[in-house]
């Protein structure tokens, strides 16, 4: 597909990988939100949104299999359209848990909203990548240069640390121009700048079009799962059942890539996202690749906590955030940490799992 005569990919337009960076469902035909009903249990609203891998390829094991009634939950798969509209719902108590990337998450702390992050569900890649047309092919050739992306998400954070351990020092050595995902498509597409940042599935998709090559990548992001504080005060034992078969659906989805690469790219807005970019996207999630049960891990790990404190301190010194909020008072590692030691005793039958919906 083509628009104003560039061809972004055989199946991914300019202005449809716009509407899927952006996360613009309320410009697409969206289905309406996928909800699936044990028959008994207690209700558990989770929010979530179809791009990111992994956190995605998760959602949907929930949705299709018999996972969630296992542990004793009636769970409704609310799908919103990005981070945004999951903190607004956690906020209003119309989701009890919902997922949120890192800084998105440091953000409802630094407004002090009625959420709490309780634990990690899934890693991706951000990277500063250079156009095939540029010849940079290292952070140190960009002196002088722009780097296009879009501000106040975690690639944008990654991107200036790469350039200042680079010697780059933004505003300085090197300029960092705000733009929206489809004019970023749609630049990089027609080879009008020589380097931008971005996140995956992204950064995969123009590494495997050639429309640019990766200078430097941070595997550090992280897709964390945030509840509504009166969830959590009233329900911690329903919170640690949805923990628990949140970790069951991600094993799942590492024993079963293909087939839940499926269900990923039955729904829109990732219905054009090619398999082969996916997969690879998705594999930069050690959890992929989990070959026992043992391997997937629930709680946030005292770096990827220090992490989003860095955050917090970028997105005050960045003009991001109002203040600079104590991030650990924001997080509870307790309920997850009991989850990792039931996984650590196993128990977990993957192959026992049953498909509801295919």
């Amino acid at each position: 597909m083509a628009e104003r005569g560039i061809i972004v990919t055989s199946g991914l337009s300019r202005r449809r990988f716009g509407q899927l960076a952006a996360g613009f469902a309320a410009s697409l035909p969206l289905a309406a939100p996928s909800i699936l009903r044990a028959q008994e249990g207690d209700v558990v609203r989770m929010c979530w949104f179809n791009t990111t891998t992994v956190s995605a390829q998760i959602a949907h094991v929930l949705m299709r299999t018999d996972i969630a009634a296992r542990n004793g939950l009636k769970m409704e798969m609310i799908q919103l359209a990005a981070s945004p509209a999951i903190t607004e719902a956690l906020v209003s108590g119309a989701g009890d848990v919902g997922t949120l990337s890192d800084f998105a998450a440091v953000t409802t702390m630094a407004i002090g909203a009625p959420v709490t992050t309780v634990a990690s569900q899934a890693r991706f890649r951000s990277a500063v990548l250079a156009t095939k047309k540029s010849g940079i092919t290292k952070m140190e050739d960009l002196r002088g240069k722009q780097v296009y992306g879009t501000f106040g998400i975690t690639a944008f954070q990654n991107a200036q640390d790469a350039a200042l351990k680079a010697g780059l020092v933004p505003g300085k050595d090197i300029t960092f121009v705000n733009v929206g995902p489809a004019e970023l498509a749609d630049a990089v597409g027609a080879q009008r700048i020589d380097a931008f940042f971005s996140y995956d599935p992204f950064v995969s998709y123009f590494e495997s079009s050639g429309h640019a090559a990766v200078i430097s990548e941070n595997l550090s992001p992280v897709i964390v799962l945030a509840a509504n504080n009166r969830f959590l005060q009233q329900k911690p034992d329903v919170l640690k059942r949805l923990l628990t078969a949140n970790a069951q659906a991600l094993f799942f989805a590492a024993q079963n890539n293909d087939l839940v690469n499926g269900w990923f790219r039955s729904l829109e807005p990732a219905k054009n996202i090619p398999e082969p970019v996916l997969q690879k996207a998705s594999k930069y999630d050690p959890a992929w690749s989990a070959k026992t049960f043992t391997d997937i891990k629930v709680a946030l790990s005292p770096a990827q906590i220090a992490q989003m404190e860095t955050l917090a301190k970028w997105g005050v010194e960045a003009k991001l955030l109002p203040r600079l909020p104590d991030v650990p008072k924001f997080i509870n590692t307790a309920i997850a940490g009991e989850v990792d030691k039931q996984i650590a005793a196993g128990g977990f039958d993957v192959q026992s799992v049953k498909i509801l919906r295919a």
